[in-house]
């Protein structure tokens, strides 16, 4: 049967060597274009395969698989009138191309099609449905269809050891993202001049996704980078690269002379072809972030009824827990506890066997405790919500389980280049044993780190006790251009049980006072857009007098170069963004250099009872056009001083209304808020209204107190099209009353 199977197999592949468009032998390999029917798209798609020497005369052989993604304005079969780079076969690329790295190595190389066509548009140039999103056409979900049929269909060593990706520009960006979301198909991942960032995501709630901080998602995989040093977005590879070398041992980039091509491909495929010979294992404790609301990575299974944008966070994942997390963005965005999550475990636990579940939930500092199950086949659903949460997997009498809770710096508000840095942490025990006579040692990967005082006693620890260490854990960076450092923690009791994990901290410029700021406080300024443009528009929420009130949101403006630029803020002070409130927004400079990427500025909420006079610190940063397209960062302290009193009512962010009929509003305020009502207008007969109030109190369709999400059940038999009004009022007395655009559908 398997000789009869590989005949077939053979005569199929001979057969669409004869009737398939785009054939080509050349060079002694299989040049062949050919499509298959994706039950994801409901379509039929395309991709060119090239098939190495003796493929079809050794119908027994496997060979290992390099997907390649193409770039803007290209296809599968090349590129169409806009030709920036040519990379397939004959004198593309000078001879560096696929077709030669196939005569000489033995691998099949698969190009996928990223085109995603628009009725809007005759031939629609831009692939992969990302930036804008436009369709409802997910090519990373699509992609590992493609991967179970590419191993269906052709003598592939169907493996993740013997399988890597690639691509260019925006396939660059996208062999980036499908890549790291599938850490589980892929050992190597490598990307020519990749585009920084798009928005991405289900087509109703897509994200601003950024390379920038998903490095969590690289473990078990090798990443490498080629680009030229005159394409014109190196600036955005220039800031992978002072992030990316300092958190990932496994990340290597090299730059050519050139513009924005396939800069290296040889090398580049030699790179991910030699990963085939000596490949990364699955790390014994791993993370991953994902940006759709359900996904599955090693094998295990994430669902969630999350309908607006966000990411989705697992770290320090084993058999004897994880933590979890959901926030609105990265790496620092407000946490969406309102998010139900449930985690299906692998079946590797004992089958229909009861486990107890240690839960801490960090932002409200509450443990629970429950017991769950097996299933038949040794899986654990774990339901949680969007919070940031420690769990404990235990059998009865099981062990101790030590882990990292927090940390913060003692003597700054944040880690300076150059002095010492005294970190203050919090260790949690989510096991079923005490732990006695705790210790804890920090080491830094990075030599330019050195730690001065490496341990700290923790003592015994008790099922579910968070505990401070003794002293606190004191390093200094030697150089400036650290900008983040990866630590590892050791904690271990008097048994040798020890426990290990890894953990990041920025690392700040000590850099001089910038003393032209504008606060902008609801004013209405002409300040810089896209690097080169100006646009007058309205920043900040408040009276708008440019003063720093409490209860305001507020924009800092720096003047440079004759134009006001908005700040990415950074501060610790306790009066900043109370309630974990932590808005950011983006300044497009697609205009400018045609990438997708933006500038990030804060809107930092003052608390309402900041007190008169106080001044409040930031550090800044922001960004300037440079030579050739690129960006310049600029960073510098900014402190401004706290004025009046709170006069600004509650700021409404979003109104929904599921199809459970439950409304939801989001709000934010300085303050406590203390009323919220929703009126409810039917469209084609304003008459016909009525009126709900919305509780922040975890009953009556409020999943969770105190989250700033207000909800309420609709009464039933309301089914029709209606408008929405809010008013809300905060503990001052500040009221909100607002139109909500659109309109809504009740069931």
């Amino acid at each position: 049967m398997k000789n009869m199977f590989s005949l077939s197999k053979s005569l199929f592949l001979l057969l669409l060597l004869v009737i398939q468009s785009g054939l080509k032998a050349g060079a002694q390999i299989t040049v062949l274009d050919s499509r298959h029917y994706s039950n994801v798209f409901g379509e039929m798609r395309n991709f060119r395969i090239f098939l190495p020497t003796g493929y079809q005369n050794s119908p027994d052989k496997r060979y290992p698989v390099i997907y390649f993604l193409h770039g803007w304005s290209q296809r599968y079969f090349g590129s169409g009138e806009d030709i920036y780079a040519a990379y397939d076969t004959g004198h593309d690329n000078n001879g560096d191309n696929i077709e030669q790295f196939v005569l000489k190595h033995e691998v099949i190389v698969v190009k996928s099609d990223g085109y995603n066509s628009d009725a809007n548009d005759p031939y629609y140039k831009r692939p992969y449905n990302v930036g804008p999103v436009e369709t409802y056409r997910q090519f990373p979900i699509y992609f590992e269809e493609l991967v179970h049929f590419i191993d269906g269909t052709y003598n592939t060593r169907n493996n993740r050891t013997q399988r890597a990706i690639t691509g260019l520009s925006m396939g660059g960006f996208m062999a980036y993202f499908i890549g790291g979301k599938y850490p589980q198909l892929f050992s190597a991942i490598g990307s020519f001049c990749p585009s920084a960032e798009f928005l991405i995501g289900p087509k109703d709630f897509p994200v601003e996704y950024s390379h920038l901080y998903m490095y969590k998602n690289y473990g078990g995989t090798r990443v490498f980078l080629n680009y030229g040093d005159k394409d014109f977005i190196r600036s955005y590879h220039e800031d992978r690269n002072r992030i990316w070398t300092q958190v990932l041992d496994n990340y290597s980039y090299k730059v050519y002379p050139g513009e924005h091509s396939t800069a290296g491909l040889g090398e580049m495929f030699k790179n991910l072809f030699k990963t085939f010979g000596a490949p990364p294992q699955k790390p014994l404790k791993w993370a991953h972030i994902d940006i759709y609301p359900d996904f599955s990575v090693w094998d295990y299974t994430v669902n969630s009824d999350r309908n607006i944008p966000g990411f989705t966070t697992l770290e320090n994942v084993d058999a004897q827990g994880f933590k979890s997390v959901v926030r609105e963005f990265l790496p620092d965005g407000g946490v969406l506890p309102f998010v139900n999550l449930s985690v299906l475990t692998p079946a590797i636990y004992e089958k229909n066997t009861s486990y107890t579940i240690n839960d801490y939930d960090a932002i409200n500092h509450i443990t629970f405790q429950k017991v769950i199950i097996s299933d038949n086949s040794g899986r654990l659903k774990i339901t949680l919500n969007g919070s940031l949460h420690h769990i404990g997997i235990n059998k009865v009498k099981d062990n101790p389980n030590i882990s990292m809770v927090s940390y913060k710096a003692e003597n700054m508000n944040s880690a300076i280049h150059k002095k010492d840095v005294a970190i203050s942490m919090v260790f949690l025990n989510n096991g079923q044993m005490e732990a006695r006579h705790v210790k804890a040692k920090l080491s830094a990967s990075n030599s330019n780190t050195i730690i001065d005082k490496s341990e700290s006693v923790i003592g015994d620890i008790g099922i579910n006790e968070t505990k401070y260490g003794n002293t606190p854990f004191v390093f200094h960076v030697k150089g400036d251009s650290i900008e983040i450092v990866r630590f590892k923690l050791t904690m271990q009791d008097d048994s040798k049980r020890e426990w290990t994990e890894f953990f990041e901290i920025e690392i700040k410029a000590d850099m001089p006072e910038i003393l032209d700021v504008t606060i902008a406080d609801g004013r209405i300024l002409p300040v810089a857009r896209s690097g080169t443009e100006i646009e007058t528009i309205r920043l900040g929420i408040g009276n708008g007098d440019g003063l720093a009130n409490p209860g305001e949101s507020i924009v800092l403006l720096v003047k440079d170069q004759g134009k006001y630029w908005r700040t990415s803020l950074f501060s610790t002070d306790i009066n900043i963004n109370p309630f974990g409130v932590n808005v950011r927004k983006s300044d497009s400079w697609e205009n400018f250099d045609f990438v997708g990427g933006s500038a990030k500025y804060s809107v930092p909420l003052l608390s309402s009872d900041c007190p008169e006079g106080r001044r409040i610190d930031f550090l800044a940063t922001y960004w300037i056009p440079g030579i050739e397209k690129t960006h310049i960062t600029k960073k510098g302290k900014i402190s401004i001083e706290v004025k009046g009193k709170d006069s600004s009512p509650p700021s409404l962010q979003t109104v929904q209304i599921p199809g459970d009929n439950i409304l939801q509003a989001r709000l934010s305020d300085g303050s406590k808020i203390t009323y919220v009502k929703a009126t409810v207008i039917l469209v084609n007969n304003p008459e016909k209204k009525f009126e709900i109030e919305l509780k922040d109190t975890g009953i009556h369709g409020d999943r969770v107190a105190g989250d700033l999400l207000f909800c309420n059940i609709i009464p039933s038999k309301n089914f029709g099209l209606y408008k929405v009004m809010i008013e809300a009022k905060d503990y001052y007395g500040n009221k909100l009353t607002a139109e909500v655009p659109g309109t809504f559908i009740l069931h």
